[in-house]
């Protein structure tokens, strides 16, 4: 009798066993399925992410080069790089003009059974051509912009096609998670900074709870990240300032940096939606060929008087004022980028804002350090204060941009610093509007897609 129930145990022990494989096994196989277009997606990604800020590295200092062979000529070839910027975007693809971001926050809400046929409009194949090509056909001839917005639209269009591509007979896959992943996983190949991606997806795209998409992006991030890392080697986007915390001074131009890129920041999204509007409203081809060749002319004439510092992204402000003696710069340069971007950006082309911001954001910093007469690592900090407080100004991401900065320079010890400046950069830019700049031009066109697809049913 023993014998018997122990062979009876053994065999329910056996078919136990054998279950719990078979769950385990489903498991596993549903994990691969889930994992696998999320792993050719980013190392995509990340390969895209790399030849872009090739290209656009290559671009930014031939426009350096025409610069410095003849001043003069930047009046033939800011035109022509301004006009062939814009009608590249269109002619071709319209919503592949500006940063890049609106178009993915807006894809991410279409993707729903009843408007997801419009995502094709904002992320697509055709989408990422144009955008490297416009956006490096405007800094070859000076326009300030940057590569970061562009990064994100390209990297969701790839995990968006590697989405289509997937038979329907695979697991099904959420494509708001496929979106969302897309979007931090270029943040974080662009600017080398994974934790800045996750926080940037979490606190500027995502609308529902992070448990939704938190091992997808994850993934997306890490794998991006270390694509990116192979083909180009570890590096920091700014390397390793010095930065320093000492005397009461530092408070009080930590406050004043913050109010000042909250400010100027706020002011410069406001100036440029209304001039995006107007041009928006210019429907005959002559007119918005005019404001083009108008814009053309400002950033031309900009560059003629103040040389190469109002060109292109502004890294190398940021490169010289945080690594170099020599620190100081003029009062007005953040306001000549700040005009410089109003007019690089606002007449379509493709082009970002991010590292534009930073730029600025450096110079505020730098401006108000000379005024309080705080030199090396307490200057550092001020910079860095700036950088943070006007791209949050920007984006309305306090979060997302101190972890972005602190990432980049490998400044762990100044993260509450950024974050003050960050939060007092937000409050300042909140009086003069409480959606972000990215939120307001998102908007615009989920209308304008919206007044078309209603257009046919109207006639009818």
């Amino acid at each position: 009798m023993s014998w018997i129930k122990i062979i009876q145990w053994g065999r329910n022990r056996l078919k136990e066993i054998y279950d719990r494989s078979i769950e385990t096994n489903s498991q596993i196989r549903i994990q691969l399925f889930q994992f696998f277009p999320f792993l050719i997606a980013s190392v995509l990604t990340g390969i895209m992410a790399f030849f872009y800020s090739r290209i656009f590295h290559y671009a930014e200092s031939l426009s350096f080069y025409i610069y410095n062979q003849h001043k003069a000529s930047i009046f033939i070839s800011t035109p022509l790089a301004f006009i062939i910027s814009w009608w590249l975007v269109h002619v071709y693809a319209r919503f592949a003009k500006g940063s890049g971001i609106p178009q993915v926050m807006a894809a991410i809400e279409l993707a729903q059974p009843t408007k997801k046929h419009l995502i094709p409009l904002f992320i697509s194949p055709r989408i990422i051509v144009i955008k490297i090509i416009s956006s490096a056909v405007k800094v070859v001839g000076g326009g300030i912009v940057g590569r970061e917005g562009p990064t994100i639209q390209i990297s969701s269009s790839i995990f968006n096609q590697v989405y289509k591509w997937l038979p329907n007979w695979w697991q099904p896959i959420s494509q708001k998670n496929i979106l969302l992943a897309g979007a931090s996983s270029g943040l974080a190949a662009a600017f080398n900074t994974p934790l800045g991606g996750i926080i940037f997806a979490i606190e500027e795209l995502s609308k529902f709870h992070i448990r939704y998409y938190r091992y997808p992006l994850f993934i997306a991030v890490i794998i991006a990240g270390l694509t990116a890392q192979g083909l180009g080697g570890p590096y920091l986007y700014l390397g390793h300032p010095k930065t320093n915390f000492s005397g009461w001074m530092i408070y009080g131009g930590i406050l004043v940096t913050g109010i000042l890129s909250g400010y100027f920041g706020a002011w410069m999204c406001s100036f440029m939606l209304r001039f995006m509007s107007f041009v928006n409203r210019q429907k005959r081809r002559i007119q918005q060929l005019s404001i083009v060749l108008g814009c053309a002319l400002v950033v031309a004439v900009i560059i003629y008087f103040f040389g190469t510092e109002a060109m292109g992204s502004g890294k190398s402000i940021m490169e010289r004022t945080l690594f170099t003696d020599q620190k100081k710069v003029e009062w007005y340069l953040p306001l000549i980028r700040i005009v410089g971007l109003v007019f690089s950006f606002s007449f379509g082309g493709a082009g970002g804002v991010f590292a534009p911001s930073l730029s600025i954001g450096a110079s505020i910093g730098a401006v108000v350090s000379d005024l309080l007469r705080l030199t090396e690592g307490n200057a550092n900090l001020l910079i860095l204060v700036g950088m943070t407080g006007f791209l949050t100004s920007v984006t309305r991401a306090p979060f997302t941009s101190a972890i972005i900065i602190f990432e980049m320079t490998d400044r762990h010890s100044i993260i509450f610093y950024l974050l003050f400046g960050a939060v007092i950069a937000n409050i300042i830019a909140s009086i003069s509007s409480r959606k972000s700049f990215y939120d307001v031009i998102k908007e615009s066109y989920l209308k304008e897609v919206g007044e078309e697809e209603e257009r046919p049913t109207t006639n009818s």
